[in-house]
């Protein structure tokens, strides 16, 4: 997605989406749920080592999470390092729209990229998003727009807390990358989980579950010490001919001020 999570990823193994990807952009291809509370991790298939990261930053415009225009103003772009330490590109926002470019970037199944507007840019927010690094070589990245996240607090009489990390989630199929309904997802240290409806946006009450849209945001969570991540956990819900089941945990980056975006990759 643009930006999880809405991003686009490539890789040579698969063709790219659009350039810029503006306007009902793909969802990240999903990471896959697991047990771990770490941070990034190799994928024992990998190559692992060091690897390049480039793209286009992107400004979402709207609570689908997913449609957004080119960010026209200055940000610096952040990912792991291959040697431990963070590596960083920037994005000019002018004319032409050269890409970001970050050398040196560490190949690994999660990495927490982020995106952090220069000052004067707007209501954007800075905003971390999981890229699979260990295959991917560019990625379009996202920010979140304050007024856009308020809207869907606001839509549940919630306040948004400047101090706290806020999380936006899809739940999409491991195996198709299509979303997941039917699910119903808790963070501990969230003040509360906000689901997409047909209405628009419901509160979790304990009995919510995800739409077709997969979509989730976990309001006013509590950062982490540096290093720790904050977990998801993921259930489904009882149907006619399944019964309630777990369908695993994910370990999210959550930064004070900030925005964590991803698109999970839910085993069923």
């Amino acid at each position: 997605m643009v930006g999880l999570l809405p991003a686009c990823q490539n890789s040579d193994d698969h063709p790219p989406f659009a350039a810029g990807c503006e306007k009902n952009c793909p969802l990240l291809p999903p990471i896959s749920v697991g047990s771990s509370g770490g941070g990034s991790s190799v994928n024992p298939d990998s190559d692992a080592g060091t690897g390049t990261l480039e793209g286009k930053v992107i400004l979402l415009t709207d609570g689908s999470f997913a449609q957004g225009s080119l960010f026209k103003q200055g940000a610096t772009v952040t990912a792991d390092g291959a040697n431990g330490s963070p590596v960083k590109g920037v994005w000019k926002g002018v004319d032409p729209f050269d890409p970001f470019v970050l050398d040196g970037v560490a190949r690994v199944t999660t990495n927490w990229a982020s995106v952090v507007p220069d000052v004067g840019g707007g209501d954007a927010l800075p905003t971390y998003q999981a890229l699979q690094t260990y295959q991917i070589t560019s990625a379009d990245l996202a920010l979140v727009s304050a007024t856009v996240l308020d809207g869907v607090f606001n839509a549940v009489s919630t306040l948004r807390s400047a101090s706290s990390g806020q999380v936006i989630v899809f739940f999409r199929s491991a195996a198709t990358g299509t979303p997941v309904s039917g699910l119903h997802v808790t963070m501990t240290a969230a003040q509360a989980g906000i689901y997409a409806s047909a209405n628009g946006w419901t509160l979790d009450d304990g009995q919510a579950v995800t739409n077709q849209s997969g979509l989730v945001v976990f309001a006013n969570v509590e950062p982490a010490a540096a290093g720790v991540t904050r977990l998801v956990t993921v259930t489904r819900a009882p149907t006619a001919s399944l019964p309630a089941a777990s369908a695993g945990q994910f370990a999210v980056k959550v930064v004070s001020g900030a925005v964590s975006i991803a698109s999970l990759g839910i085993q069923l």
